[in-house]
């Protein structure tokens, strides 16, 4: 399974993707991901299996994302979504590894990513889940960017902790109390005051 790490970096306004298994920083502008990413999403939609049921690729897309992030196969890993503080890496330099151009197909198993750099391309393939998995990791290093992209699908949005999970976490949130409210410190008092 590949593994990859996004960031962003507010002095360079770029987002980076790291793949760890190739050992690999790509460095994103906002234009980059303004005009990739729309595109990309559709295409992606629209090739989720499952039409001959009648349900809108929107609704496919949506169930298979939910499945993604919390079913596990058998034989595969549980989907990890991890938020920390990791940098970009030792050869992760934001001119020469600065993405130019993005070339992606997708197909209903997999799809092809190629990230094309000064340097070497980083070219990702990864099946459905894996796509789905990399697309929340981009979702969720968007927020941080206050971009004003335009809005990411609903279903892009999924929460990463099980449903079953996440409504005890609010159920359980809704039911404590509220912290008690704490009167202002004292201000200290200086030898003049008396």
């Amino acid at each position: 399974m590949t593994t990859t790490t996004f960031g962003y970096d507010a002095l360079q306004d770029r987002i980076w993707m790291r793949s760890h298994d190739l050992d690999q920083t790509v460095w994103l502008t906002r234009r980059m991901v303004s005009s990739m990413l729309g595109p990309l999403l559709k295409a992606f939609e629209t090739a989720t299996p499952g039409q001959q049921g009648g349900a809108p690729a929107a609704q496919r897309v949506a169930i298979e994302h939910r499945l993604a992030l919390h079913e596990v196969a058998p034989g595969q890993p549980p989907a990890r979504l991890t938020a920390s503080r990791v940098t970009p890496g030792a050869n992760a330099d934001p001119q020469l590894r600065l993405c130019q151009r993005i070339v992606t197909r997708s197909g209903s198993q997999s799809v092809f990513l190629r990230f094309e750099t000064g340097a070497e391309p980083l070219e990702l393939k990864l099946g459905r889940r894996g796509m789905h998995l990399w697309l929340r990791g981009l979702a969720m290093v968007l927020r941080q960017t206050q971009w004003g992209l335009p809005p990411l699908p609903d279903w892009l949005h999924e929460g990463v902790m099980p449903p079953a999970l996440q409504g005890l976490v609010d159920r359980a949130g809704q039911s404590a109390p509220p912290p008690p409210e704490s009167a202002p410190p004292a201000a200290p008092a200086s030898p003049g005051d008396n």
